[in-house]
């Protein structure tokens, strides 16, 4: 009997909390707790903000200002929502902040491509934004030359694009989580693909160029 205590007591000690259990401890003072919840999630608050940035350090920084303002705001949080789905807002008003404080224009975009950057600028010629967007999962040189054409847009096209090709949320739910109108994010849609379209375009075209002269 005492060795079946003993099993439970470790296995409990040992078991996979649920983020309520741990979110209920640290809003009844055990904020150390805040540490494992953050453990959990790390990974995929850093994968959020890398699609809006691709400095690594600024990603680190982005991802603690995230959970800084996660844990000064866990008393807002209601378990109806997943805490993830919360945590994500979190996450993309953050790096929506930092993109209207570092906003570009589309005139400064870089011209001046490696020759694997170069070979994906072909991707125009037969995909989509939405394609390149996606490749850039998989492939380094597509990843740096999504992040050239996303940089020329407006910080809320760029919001839109990135969330609903690489986060795979609705309408209903970009909506939601960025506090907008359906509407909004529809159009906002509309002009993201238009603009990286022309944006891609353009870079094709200097390319040739150079290659001619």
């Amino acid at each position: 009997m005492r060795n079946a205590r003993a099993t439970n007591w470790f296995q409990r000690s040992f078991a996979v909390r649920p983020d309520e259990e741990l979110i209920a401890e640290v809003l009844n003072g055990r904020t150390a707790e805040f540490t494992e919840l953050a453990a959990r999630y790390r990974d995929k608050v850093e994968r959020i903000c890398q699609r809006f940035f691709a400095d690594r350090e600024m990603v680190r920084d982005l991802a603690q200002e995230s959970f800084i303002r996660a844990f000064t705001g866990l008393a807002t949080y209601r378990a109806e929502l997943p805490f993830i789905a919360w945590l994500r807002a979190i996450v993309t008003n953050v790096c929506y902040d930092e993109l209207r404080r570092r906003q570009r224009r589309p005139e400064d975009l870089v011209a001046d491509f490696s020759a694997p950057e170069s070979a994906w600028i072909e991707l125009v010629n037969h995909a989509s934004p939405e394609d390149l967007v996606d490749a850039a999962e998989q492939r380094q040189e597509a990843h740096d030359l999504a992040h050239r054409l996303l940089d020329t847009l407006r910080p809320d096209d760029r919001m839109v694009m990135i969330l609903k090709e690489t986060e795979d949320l609705s309408v209903s739910e970009i909506a939601q989580t960025m506090g907008w109108s359906e509407a909004k994010v529809k159009i906002r849609a509309f002009r993201a693909r238009q603009v990286m379209r022309k944006q891609a375009e353009r870079i094709l075209a200097e390319q040739r160029a150079r290659a001619t002269r």
